[in-house]
């Protein structure tokens, strides 16, 4: 299963870090709608993907106006435009997150295009993405990943790695080995 994290916020990068590197999880921003290009490419980096695997685009990002109309309409209807495989979904800033997160008044988003649509169908409050403790994002984020994977191909593959790279270290120190005994002569 190809997982990735988008996000519009690139300054969570640091904080989701330890957990896309432990799982090979690809980061994507789609700062300010996305570029063409890049989404474009994500479209067809889905394409790759072998049929039988379903991708997934875990979404963290701002409720606001322009986050939630990025991640509910726009993202999800260029990738369909283009094609694409990637099964989107949201997984903070959630409904659930609002109760316990500090918000701002929807009205200082007013000059948004997307302002309207957001007051329809969200209402007049919004919340930062970063305004989610670190800690809970990253072990969110671990989760989402972990559900979705097959741990135990996972930990085989880990497993077989490790072999994989003790093999290799016994390797070269033998060839260093056998080549310093040549330089000694």
């Amino acid at each position: 299963c190809l997982i990735e994290v988008w996000s519009e916020k690139s300054t969570v990068a640091g904080v989701l870090e330890p957990v896309l590197d432990e799982f090979g999880v690809t980061f994507r921003v789609q700062k300010g709608f996305g570029s063409f290009t890049s989404v474009r490419q994500a479209a067809e980096d889905s394409l790759a993907v072998p049929g039988h695997q379903n991708p997934i685009a875990l979404y963290i990002g701002d409720r606001d106006p322009s986050g939630m109309y990025m991640s509910e309409i726009d993202l999800p209807a260029r990738l369909a435009r283009y094609g694409s495989k990637w099964q989107f979904q949201r997984i903070a800033v959630l409904e659930s997150d609002t109760p316990n997160l500090p918000s701002f008044d929807a009205s200082t988003k007013s000059g948004d295009n997307r302002y309207e649509w957001f007051l329809e169908n969200y209402g007049d409050k919004c919340w930062e993405l970063d305004a989610i403790d670190p800690n809970d994002l990253r072990q969110r984020v671990r989760e989402q990943i972990e559900t979705r994977l097959n741990l135990l191909a996972w930990d085989y593959a880990r497993h077989i790695e490790q072999a994989e790279v003790k093999s290799m270290k016994s390797f070269h120190d033998a060839w260093n080995n056998r080549l310093g005994d040549r330089h000694a002569v």
